[in-house]
């Protein structure tokens, strides 16, 4: 776990316990179930938890939904990470969401909230102060899929493999992305791109 320490990301003993018993089911599931194409183990621990984390600096209020959570990603760490959060995992294949109760179960996360169902189907009041998405849809899709979950003060962190010409672009419905630049860049594979109401 190192790479969480070399990421600027200390986290208590406790946390990171929890976070490697996070793996090992992700792993332990995974031989059946295909939650993720990442194995090796190093390369989890970056892809799966230096990623994650890294969004933490970046949430926004205490109600905060995972879109398309899969195998909990990014939402299963951050909620180990900010435990005075409440985070909202959204999942519609069944097998998947069988992985997140039992998660939640296993290790105690009296936070996590698992939806079994697809993101536009789902109603929420109130809505959330973030929204987490991670290689879900292409941006614009997204945001058709998620806008209900909006109000203006609510932002949607995005991890995709799009990009845009220069740091700042404005979309349709009146939602501006921002794409976020070094240092924190560098912790991701692809994009990292903050999405909220423009309010110019």
């Amino acid at each position: 776990m190192c790479q969480l320490a070399g990421a600027g990301l200390a986290e208590s003993g406790d946390t990171v316990s929890a976070l490697a018993d996070f793996l090992q089911l992700l792993s332990r599931w995974n031989e059946v179930h295909n939650l993720t194409a990442i194995t090796d183990p190093e390369e989890m621990i970056q892809r799966h938890l230096v990623e994650s984390l890294a969004l933490g600096t970046f949430l926004r209020g205490n109600r905060i939904a995972d879109v398309g959570s899969g195998g909990g990603l990014p939402g299963i760490p951050l909620a180990i990470a900010e435990p005075e959060r409440e985070f909202t995992l959204i999942e519609s294949r069944s097998k998947r969401v069988g992985f997140l109760r039992h998660v939640k179960a296993v290790l105690g996360l009296d936070n996590v909230v698992v939806e079994h169902a697809r993101v536009e189907d789902l109603l929420t009041i109130p809505p959330f102060d973030t929204v987490l998405a991670r290689a879900v849809a292409a941006l614009p899709d997204l945001l058709n899929l998620t806008g209900h979950l909006f109000t203006s003060d609510t932002v949607l962190l995005a991890l995709t493999g799009e990009s845009f010409v220069g740091n700042i672009a404005k979309l349709e419905g009146g939602y501006r992305a921002r794409r976020v630049g070094e240092p924190v860049a560098k912790l991701f594979k692809g994009s990292f791109l903050i999405v909220d109401k423009n309010k110019d």
